[in-house]
């Protein structure tokens, strides 16, 4: 594996994990409650809005980080099919 295909699989990690510890969270709120420290709407609020911007922002990461992949020479394209 060369060192551009390990950066792109570790960045591509890093995305995935932040928008998985989003959708988590963002569970946790809307369906188990308790699990929510402080149990006031003002936190469950505050809680649920940092995860959909955590969520928003590692899906942007992601997308923006695929489509610079895809339109660049970097990696050999059929390399990429047998990942």
């Amino acid at each position: 594996m060369t060192h551009q295909e390990r950066l792109y699989k570790a960045l591509k990690s890093e995305c995935e994990a932040e928008i998985n510890e989003a959708l988590l969270t963002l569970d946790m709120c809307f369906l188990n409650g308790i699990a929510i420290g402080e149990h006031t709407s003002k936190h469950f609020l505050e809680e649920a809005s940092k995860s959909l911007d955590a969520l928003t922002n590692g899906r942007d990461k992601l997308d923006t980080l695929e489509s610079y992949i895809e339109g660049s020479s970097l990696f050999n394209k059929q390399q990429q099919l047998n990942d």
